[in-house]
């Protein structure tokens, strides 16, 4: 059993989406109906036949998704605590204004179906060498295949990177460029913004100041590194090897120390 929270439209759009693996809509109470996995128990069978009931998912594709929401909450994958740090950033980027709907970032991270972060050699022994797979939804840029990507636009390039591939803008700067210009945007400069977008908050994710030997050693190449996919091209196996960024249920990080 767990109890029904409503939220306001503001949060609960959000959630709808995702954004809270603890909230699981429940359509049929209403689109701001929430079960709230934070808190379950047992009932004992025999009280059950003297409840009132009423249906809350119903449509075969509402079922799917409960479940898969339900059983994302139990089934999260426990990330290395020496990894925890380098993806707190990002986390703080969600749960701060910055990332609430309205904004830039908020607009930019409601277009994201998913974070899933790979694990190129599995999770089996530091450094790991990791990528933030971001994957959008259909349809918010096109699809290319890899060895065929067009040529980023002269402007975009000189805008979004240094000479030695670092990102020059904010996170901020590149969000709010694409929601002002998106519906001007021809799609090659869409996805090639996006894809800097990706690398931006890639870029954010770094070891805190003062963490540890095992921190800062954590990460191969001292760096996560960014990839911009769509759903229709994250492949199965590429799921298999990567695990969800649950960014609000990420354990605490370890107290910073000098090794």
């Amino acid at each position: 059993m767990a109890p029904i929270k409503v939220l306001d439209e503001k949060e609960a759009k959000p959630a709808r989406n995702g954004r809270q693996a603890n909230l699981v809509h429940v359509p049929e109470l209403g689109p701001a109906s929430f079960a709230d996995l934070t808190v379950v128990s047992t009932l004992d069978k025999r009280v059950l036949p003297r409840l009132e009931t009423r249906a809350g998912v119903v449509l075969i594709g509402d079922v799917r998704k409960f479940g898969q929401r339900v059983g994302r909450r139990f089934s999260r994958f426990a990330f290395p605590d020496e990894v925890v740090p380098w993806i707190r950033p990002l986390q703080k980027l969600v749960e701060s204004k910055d990332g609430r709907l309205g904004s830039p970032a908020g607009w930019a991270f409601d277009h994201v179906v998913s974070l899933r972060l790979e694990c190129e050699e599995g999770w089996k022994v530091a450094p790991y060498a990791l990528t933030l797979c971001v994957i959008l939804k259909p349809g918010v840029v096109p699809s290319f295949e890899p060895d065929v990507l067009p040529e980023m636009p002269q402007e975009i390039s000189e805008w979004l990177y240094e000479e030695n591939g670092d990102v020059k803008p904010t996170a901020a700067q590149i969000a709010d460029r694409l929601k002002r210009e998106n519906e001007a945007l021809d799609p090659v400069s869409r996805y090639w913004l996006w894809g800097g977008l990706v690398d931006a908050w890639a870029a954010i994710c770094v070891a805190p100041e003062g963490a540890g030997r095992g921190v800062l050693n954590a990460v191969q190449d001292g760096r996560i590194r960014g990839d911009l996919c769509t759903t229709e091209e994250f492949s199965f196996e590429r799921f298999r090897h990567s695990e969800e960024l649950d960014l609000d249920h990420l354990s605490p990080p370890l107290p910073l120390r000098i090794d």
